[in-house]
Formats: structure tokens, C-alpha cells, sequence
């Protein structure tokens, strides 16, 4: 069923000619509007959205109905907010301990709060002379200062304390830690003789929480807010509001609409796609990244909304980032941004422009479809500054990819532990670390491809042909539509056994096996994510030790591109090869391509640079090497 957005109309939508009321629970009440209301309201408990039909096809009826209902809703929330329905609701996930149930909403009221009735006051608090005065700004600077520099551990700690007192406040459980007594002991005990501790109550919250991070990053916006705001009043100056949450006059649930969709929402909506049947939507590994960058910002920012994405946050993103290691170690996997800018990580290598870059991107991205996707007045102005954060680069800090030498083949096959001497490695994953190199050299395919090979995917054509079939069966993923292709299985894979260890594998697992079964990642990541660490570092290490930041396992890719060339292919054939586009030359799309008995004949010319006749096997050498 097709929708479509009406311009310029909240909360109107058209489905099918037929026109529908459509809005968002607030958050502050979504909890108790839920336990309120039925379901047959019109609310869904899923999304949070109410949908109803006005039932009109007529666009000025619909506009009469849609006031309506709005003032309709508009009164029943503001109803559940006179009855405390939503914050006896709030009290009792307080009293149950569950932060992960706090809704941003709820978060932002507790905090403008505390803005409101600490904060405020005491920034607008005169000084009685002109000593306090100074005193003061003083004062204020170190802890505008502090708080705003995330490396600060002082300016760290004044926030989380900070935080935590908010949540006492709000009555969240305490508990009592017990502090040794460090003074000196009554008469009649020893000193040194340890004696009653002091108790001093502390929140009982788990600082790990992801929600516990948000208040972080609200508390903090907060105190810089205060902090501007009571140096503005000691200097005379007029006091401009930098964050709209703590504005005068702010009223949360009207922002909070106004300011569009959460960045945590922004990537859920991008994910969906269009929304159109047979719409496009992100590749699973570009979700990944995309989910990737959006966690980075929000360990810094927080979950705000995209209007509250400012240049400044984007540009203290942009520095963070940057600072980050190409390859996190181990003992750093697991820390937030901020944590990780507390680190020295000057000793690791730093991220490639191109890398860095590809976060904006996908960032920029999303901005974008949150505004073509919302049907608010207000999507227009929202901003997006992430395409002028780009980093710029030169081609030899990592940004391109070239091709491995010769001299470098030598290394890897010839003086190489795993190809001279048969060693394998534990990051290798079983025989991955032999054939995956070899195949990409004589195919050019993507290790993403090659690592999702089963045994059935190595077939033979009718004249005995064998080919790679690199396609989206099995729940294999591909690149582009391009991408779908057979590859023939060059002669010097044959000399050296390859079919022969396919045939091995039907054996172990029969034909849907995998070829690689050791190969395998961490949950959410790629399912040659490990591998390729692995890689980068063997061929980093001696004997190998290439260091060259732009040669990764993607240069076999481009070296085979120039293979290709210096054997004479046509581009047409190299493209069919690789599963490269075929550019602006329409008539290259019509057929179904060329026959694998073909590109065969050609790929049969590709030579490698290097002899690795060391690494044939007496078993095959004798036979026909393209038949299976």
C-alpha cells in the first residue's frame, strides 16, 4: 500500500486517496497514554504514532477534520500531564531501578530542571563587590572550561556528579559506600588502629548504561549553558541562548517536534530505506558503519535531534574522530569516545581522510532523508554540516589503494611463512590464509566475496569450464547488481590444487559447506572483519613487512586490473571479470555477456608478475587445467 506525504501539512498523510490524521506521542506521556489507552484508539504501542482516518478523499474537509483531532489529542496530553499519570509512571521506573526505561524525553525534563532551579538561579545571583565579582568569573571560566573539554578528568568527574545528584533528587535509590576514617583516632585508640567508617551515599546506578551516558551528555550541555549564562551576567553583556533546551520560554514537547527526529531515529529511518516496495535500501555493511559512526557521536553529543546538530558539534566530532587509531587494540575496544581521547594514542597509526570521510558521509546521508522523510515545516531549516567537515588528504596518506608490486608478491608467496614454509596462523582461520590471497591475485575478486564461498559456488559450465559463481545465493551479499558474475577459475588455481580442496570440502560438508570453516567474525560485525585485521597485520610483520598504508588486500584487486591490461583484455572483458560497471556504453548492457568458455580464453593470458610454479602440486600438474 503506497503513502504520501501532503507538503507543508503536519499530521496529515494520504493513503491510497484517502486522507489520515497522523502524529507522534509525546514522550514525556507515551508510557502512560499507553496504559491509559486501548489500542483501538488509534495509537500503535510499537511506534508510538497515532494513526486515524478522517475518512474524506476531500483535501479541505481533511483540513477541517485535522483540527479537530489535533485539539482533541493536544487536550489529552496535557490531561495525562495535569493528572500525574506521567510522573507517577516516571516514579515508579525510579523505584525500580530502570534507567534503560527512561525515555529522552524524561531525561531532558529532569535535567531542565535542574537547570531551571540550581543553575539558573545561582548564574543570575549578583555579586556583592567587585572582589566577588572577579572571584566569580573566575570561578565560572575554569568550570566553563572544564566541562566543555571532555578530556578534563576534573571537568568528567564535576558532571557525573553532577548527574548523579540530579537523580537523587528525582528520589533514585541510593546506596552507602563506606570511606576509612584517615584522621586521628579518639584518645584511648591506638593511631594506625582502623576504626568506623564514614558512610556517604551515592547514587545506585550502573555508569555503563547507554542511558546513563545520555544524561551525561544533557548534564553536561547543562553547566555550559549555566556556566555562559552566569558569565554573561557578570561581564553585562546580554545573554544569548546557545542551546535550544534551555532556552526561555523552552517548551520541551513543542521542540522536541520541531527539532526533528532523534540521530538514533534518524538511523533507524535511513535504514528502512524509502518505504517503496522494491526501494533501495543500505547494504548490510553500510548499515553497520553507518550504526558505527552514529554510536561514536552519541558517546560524545549524546542522542540528540538532528536540529540541535550544530557546526560546533560537528566540528568536535570531526577532531575526535580524527584522533582515533586506524586499528583500536584490544584493551581500548571497548571505551567510549571520550575515554579513548583521554588515552595517548600517538604510538598507533592514524585513520586514512578516505575512512574518516565515510562516517560524514553516511551521517550527511541520513540528515538528509530525516528531512525529505518528515512532513514538519520546520525539516527545512534543519542543518547539516556534515559535508563541509570533510578531511582533507593527500593520495599518499592512505586515502588510495594501490596495487602490490612485484617485489611484494615475492614477499607474501615467496619468503611468506604461510605459502614458503605451510605455517598457518590462528587469526588466518585454517586454510583462508592460503587460498583467499591466491584468489584474489588471479581473480580480482573482493575478499567480502571470496569470503562467503561455499563448495557449490566452484561450478563447471556444459563444455567442463570451471568458474566461480559470485552471486546472492545462499544469503550471500554483493556490492552492486554489477557485482553478480562467474569467474573462471584461472590455470595456475588449478596447478596449485584449489579444485582439488574444493573437492575436499564437498567431502567434509557436502556442497552447501562453506569453503573457509574457521572463518568467522564478531556478532554485527563483517563476516571478514577479523580476517582482514588479520591480514594488515601479517603482512605488515617480518618477513613480509610491507608498510605501505595504501597497499592493503584490496591491491590485489588493482593489481589484477593491471594484470589484465598488460595481457591485452578489453576492458569490456576485465569489467565482466571484476563486475565493474560497464559505464556510459548502453550497448555493452543488452545480452546476457559473455560465455564463461570465453572469458576462459582470456583470463588464460592474465599472468602474475612472479613465478609461483613453488606452489604447484605434482597431483594436477599434468592435467588439463581450466576442466573440473
Amino acid at each position: 500500500m503506497s503513502s504520501e506525504t501532503v507538503p507543508k501539512t503536519p499530521y496529515l498523510i494520504v493513503r491510497n486517496g484517502r486522507f489520515y490524521f497522523d502524529m507522534r506521542v509525546p514522550e514525556d506521556v507515551l508510557d502512560a497514554y499507553n496504559a491509559k489507552f486501548k489500542r483501538n484508539d488509534g495509537a500503535n504501542r510499537e511506534t508510538g504514532t497515532i494513526r486515524v482516518s478522517l475518512k474524506t478523499k476531500d483535501r479541505k474537509q481533511a483540513l477541517r477534520l485535522l483540527g479537530e483531532k489535533l485539539s482533541f489529542y493536544l487536550a489529552r496530553f496535557d490531561e495525562l500531564r495535569r493528572s500525574d499519570d506521567a510522573e507517577a509512571d516516571f516514579q515508579a521506573k525510579v523505584r525500580r531501578h530502570e534507567l534503560s526505561r527512561l525515555s529522552r524525553a524524561e531525561l531532558e525534563r529532569l535535567v531542565f530542571g535542574y537547570y531551571r532551579d540550581v543553575l539558573r538561579p545561582a548564574a543570575i545571583s549578583p555579586p556583592i563587590d567587585s572582589e566577588d565579582r572577579a572571584e566569580l568569573v573566575e570561578e565560572w571560566t575554569d568550570t566553563l572550561a572544564r566541562v566543555q573539554d571532555r578530556r578534563d578528568e576534573e571537568g568528567n568527574e564535576r558532571v557525573q556528579n553532577t548527574a548523579d545528584h540530579v537523580l537523587l533528587k528525582a528520589g533514585w535509590p541510593s546506596t552507602r559506600t563506606k570511606v576509612k576514617d584517615t584522621g586521628p583516632n579518639p584518645p584511648g585508640i591506638e593511631d594506625g588502629v582502623q576504626i568506623i567508617a564514614r558512610h556517604l551515599a551515592t547514587v545506585d546506578v550502573d555508569r555503563t548504561a547507554e542511558r546513563y551516558r545520555d544524561l551525561i551528555g544533557l548534564v553536561r550541555r547543562a553547566s555550559v549553558e549555566g556556566s555562559r549564562l552566569a558569565l554573561a551576567q557578570l561581564n553585562g553583556t546580554a545573554f544569548m541562548p546557545a542551546d535550544p533546551l534551555f532556552a526561555t520560554g523552552f517548551n520541551l514537547a513543542d521542540a522536541n517536534d520541531k527539532l526533528g527526529p532523534l540521530i538514533s531515529e534518524a538511523l533507524a529511518l535511513w535504514k528502512k530505506g524509502s518505504g517503496v516496495q522494491g526501494g533501495r535500501k543500505p547494504r548490510e555493511l553500510t548499515a553497520m558503519e553507518a550504526a558505527s559512526a552514529v554510536q561514536r557521536f552519541k558517546e560524545l553529543h549524546g542522542d540528540i535531534r538532528i536540529g540541535e546538530i550544530t557546526k560546533k558539534r560537528v566540528q568536535e566530532f570531526v577532531a575526535a574522530i580524527s584522533a582515533l587509531p586506524s586499528r583500536l587494540p584490544k584493551k581500548f575496544s571497548k571505551m567510549t569516545l571520550p575515554e579513548l581521547l583521554r588515552e595517548d594514542l600517538t604510538a598507533y597509526p592514524q585513520r586514512a581522510p578516505a575512512t574518516i570521510n565515510k562516517a560524514f558521509t553516511l551521517l550527511s546521508a541520513m540528515v538528509e532523508h530525516a528531512r525529505k522523510r518528515s512532513d514538519l515545516e520546520e525539516a527545512s531549516s534543519w542543518p547539516n554540516h556534515f559535508p563541509s567537515a570533510w578531511v582533507e588528504g593527500d593520495d599518499n596518506e592512505g586515502g588510495d589503494r594501490e596495487p602490490f608490486s612485484s617485489d611484494d608478491l615475492k614477499r607474501i608467496f615467496v619468503d611468506g611463512p604461510v605459502h614458503r614454509q605451510g605455517k598457518r596462523q590462528t587469526g588466518g582461520r585454517g586454510e583462508a590464509q592460503y587460498w583467499l590471497p591466491l584468489l584474489a591475485l588471479f581473480t580480482g575478486a573482493r575478499l567480502s566475496e571470496l569470503g562467503q564461498l561455499r563448495v557449490c559456488d566452484v561450478q563447471a559450465d556444459d563444455g567442463g569450464i570451471a568458474f566461480i559463481s559470485i552471486g546472492t545465493s545462499g544469503g550471500r551479499k554483493v556490492k552492486t547488481k554489477t557485482s553478480i558474475r562467474k569467474v573462471p577459475i584461472h590455470p595456475e588455481l588449478k596447478l596449485m590444487g584449489f579444485l582439488a580442496y574444493v573437492e575436499l570440502r564437498r567431502g567434509e560438508g557436502g556442497a552447501e559447506a562453506t569453503l573457509w570453516p574457521l572463518l568467522r567474525s564478531a556478532e554485527g560485525r563483517a563476516h571478514t572483519a577479523a580476517w582482514s585485521q588479520w591480514w594488515g597485520n601479517y603482512q605488515g610483520r617480518k618477513p613480509i613487512s610491507i608498510a605501505d598504508r595504501a597497499k592493503v588486500f584490496h591491491s590485489f584487486r588493482h593489481l589484477f586490473k593491471d594484470m589484465c591490461r598488460d595481457a591485452g583484455l578489453s576492458e569490456d572483458v576485465h569489467d565482466a571479470l571484476t563486475g565493474h560497471a560497464v559505464g556510459r556504453n548502453v550497448g555493452r548492457g543488452y545480452g546476457s555477456g559473455h560465455s564463461v568458455s570465453r572469458l576462459f580464453a582470456e583470463m588464460s593470458k592474465v599472468k602474475a608478475p612472479v613465478d609461483l610454479s613453488h606452489l604447484h602440486t605434482t597431483k594436477v600438474a599434468s592435467a588439463d587445467p581450466g576442466v573440473l
